[in-house]
């Protein structure tokens, strides 16, 4: 399944996910607290479809995601680490670069869980986000909005797609 992830940074909706067609499959909203940040996937019928809650401590960012009843604790720290991002919850693996935005999850067997890369289409510069199993749309949707979202300056918060 294919979509592409148009960062707004709106004060109410942060990124636009659509499908091939343009039409406006999910949207993310999100907030900074006193604590950390949360992020939520509200998908067409404004129904919440994942959330991710998460906090930044000594140069790592902590997170929460929950989509359905599935969970996964995800850390993400230096773009430049040999690992900077872990996933616990399932067996996937973070393959690529924080500073390109240019990435692939993959799962224990090495198959290909997500793609996520920088694109261009008809609403402008965007990400590409291609998810093998529909059951895994909303964790991967979530995981991708986390990792776009973080940026050198330890920061997480929409970052435009040409950025």
């Amino acid at each position: 399944m294919q979509f592409y992830l148009k960062p707004l940074g709106g004060p109410r909706c942060l990124f636009a996910i659509r499908d091939p067609g343009g039409h406006r499959v999910y949207e993310v909203t999100g907030k900074t607290t006193p604590f950390g940040n949360q992020f939520f996937l509200f998908d067409k019928e404004h129904r919440l479809a994942g959330r991710s809650s998460g906090v930044r401590l000594s140069g790592v960012s902590r997170y929460s995601v929950l989509a359905g009843k599935k969970r996964l604790l995800v850390t993400i720290g230096s773009p430049v680490s040999r690992q900077p991002v872990r996933i616990r919850g399932k067996h996937w693996y973070f393959r690529g670069s924080l500073l390109t935005r240019s990435f692939d999850l993959l799962d224990e067997a090495s198959q290909t869980v997500m793609t996520h890369g920088r694109c261009w289409e008809q609403s402008g510069n965007c990400y590409a986000v291609e998810i093998s199993k529909p059951e895994d749309v909303p964790l991967c949707l979530c995981l991708s909005v986390l990792i776009d979202c973080t940026i050198l300056g330890g920061h997480t918060l929409p970052v435009p797609a040409g950025g």
